[in-house]
């Protein structure tokens, strides 16, 4: 069995409520993993009720013990195989030769105290396209998250990539591709955390007016403003020495190379360098199909392909919220709750599945756990608000049945399993109980009872005042009223008592 590929467990369940109908003991499973070449395999010695069972249709509940009985990676762990290349580090250049169609992966984690990093690729020889995602880990012009398509003039290429972004996906570690598109590609890729791009804006000159509103006139050949009074001469000069492009607001110098160069793309309003025209027409004019049989392919282009894979595609690798494992997505859903829930077709099978709840054993579907978790949560509020609450005015536990209306923490003390219809015995246990409370104390420190001795030296010597022990008549005095008030308990009536009009403090038993 490998190692560090996961969730074992999830991915063992998942893989058999999906691929399997039967279960026997001594069975070999073989289950593929995503990015994997070789698949892990598992082996069945226990199985319960019986030695073949049944599990379409079935809750499973497995527990995994490696071959050697090493531990095994979770979740958190990171797979490292030869599908994730080499290790990217911050600030470190690696040089990377890749040719036509090739492509060369690289992997990084995202830093912790970072909220942005900067994946450059900056091409010596050659052109490449750069790629990266969190799910695909060997990302491709179709397979990715991030890309940058950039043509072959701009020598840099930049992906921006936030924290944010790797919120939803519950990873921190990026895969990154170098896919070449010339015949050889010499280049260098880094990761720079917090970078700030250097991107030039071009702000596009519409002149409304020849003349301005200052004494200036828009040079409507290279649009610059230029004095009233210079203007003529500034005229016959730029037109000598300066043509514009007739489709764009581009400015060259007449004759140079670079106006000779200039290329506009007949199909889309794409401009640059003759030498962008081919990998132009080829990531955005060059038709090509899914692989998911979908009715809207073929695409117009490579671009609109890598945006279905990204988004709708069927095929799209999702991290399931409900198993945790990385799986296809599934076609879209047409159950109306579903889509207002952002479900994909895997998660729906998926948190179809039902679970015990802890707290009243109810089958529960495991993607309304939290809804139903919240009705408990609502009971229990509601129960509160209408809890009549223990005699003991020291205590906030809900009153249960009994003489004294105390709750069963503190109505323990006074149990006895001897016959006493009248609670006469009862009485004198609290008469007692009380006594003993108001001449000896408890003994504790954090204690802050003022109907009792170690409580009322607690409170005494924190105002800086000491107080001296009750006596024995002191003590009963304040024992009477509330005597008197449980006296009804010996009557034969058994009136009803107000249990909120008694001011009865009784201190926590250890």
């Amino acid at each position: 069995m490998a190692r560090g590929v996961g969730d074992l467990r999830s991915l063992l369940e998942a893989y058999m409520r999906t691929k399997l109908t039967a279960l026997t003991i001594g069975e070999t499973l073989l289950v593929p993993i995503n990015g994997v070449m070789e698949p892990l395999s598992f082996s069945v010695t226990a199985l319960e009720p019986s030695a073949a069972v049944d599990i379409v249709d079935t809750d499973l509940s497995v527990d995994i013990i490696h071959a050697d009985q090493g531990p095994i990676l979770n979740h958190s762990a990171t797979s490292h195989n030869s599908a994730s290349g080499s290790e990217l580090v911050p600030g470190v250049s690696i040089d990377v030769s890749v040719s036509e169609e090739q492509t060369k992966p690289f992997l990084f984690n995202f830093p912790a105290k970072v909220n942005t990093i900067d994946v450059i690729l900056s091409c010596v020889e050659g052109d490449a396209s750069l790629v990266a995602s969190c799910l695909v880990q060997s990302p491709s012009v179709v397979d990715n998250t991030w890309l940058d398509f950039s043509a072959p003039s701009r020598k840099q290429k930049r992906l921006r990539i936030s924290r944010d972004q790797l919120l939803p996906l519950g990873s921190s570690a990026v895969h990154v591709s170098v896919v070449g598109f010339t015949t050889v590609c010499r280049a260098s890729i880094s990761v720079e955390p917090d970078s700030t791009l250097e991107d030039k804006v071009e702000v596009e000159i519409k002149p409304s007016s020849p003349v301005s509103e200052d004494g200036l006139r828009l040079c409507v050949n290279c649009g610059s403003n230029v004095p009233t009074a210079r203007f003529d001469m500034h005229r016959i000069v730029c037109e000598r020495h300066n043509v514009k492009c007739t489709r764009c607001t581009s400015i060259f110098k007449r004759g140079s190379d670079e106006a000779e160069r200039h290329w506009h793309c007949e199909l889309c309003n794409a401009s640059g360098d003759t030498g962008d025209s081919a990998k132009h027409l080829y990531f955005f004019h060059t038709p090509a199909s899914c692989t998911c049989g979908t009715k809207h392919s073929p695409f117009a282009s490579i671009a609109e392909l890598a945006e279905h894979r990204r988004t709708r595609c069927p095929e799209r690798l999702i991290e399931c919220r409900y198993c945790h494992n990385v799986e296809p997505q599934g076609p879209a859903s047409e159950d109306a709750v579903d889509i207002m829930d952002g479900l994909s077709a895997h998660e729906s099978y998926c948190g179809n599945r039902t679970i015990e709840c802890i707290k009243c054993k109810a089958n529960v579907r495991i993607r309304q756990v939290h809804v139903h978790m919240q009705v408990h949560q609502m009971r229990e509020q509601v129960a509160r608000e209408n809890m009549v609450p223990c005699a003991n005015k020291e205590c906030s536990k809900e009153r249960a049945t009994n003489p004294l209306g105390l709750c069963v923490s503190c109505f323990g003390p006074f149990y006895t399993g001897q016959h006493d219809p009248d609670n006469h015995k009862l009485l004198k246990r609290l008469a007692r109980a009380l006594h003993t409370q108001l001449t000896r104390g408890c003994d504790s420190k954090s204690c802050r009872n003022s109907m009792c001795a170690t409580g009322l030296q607690n409170i005494g010597s924190g105002t800086g005042s000491p107080v001296l022990p009750l006596s024995q008549t002191e003590a009963a005095a304040l024992m009477v009223p509330i005597l008197k008030a449980f006296a009804p308990l010996s009557t034969l009536l058994r009136p009803s008592i107000d249990y909120a009009k008694i001011d009865l403090h009784l201190c926590k038993q250890p």
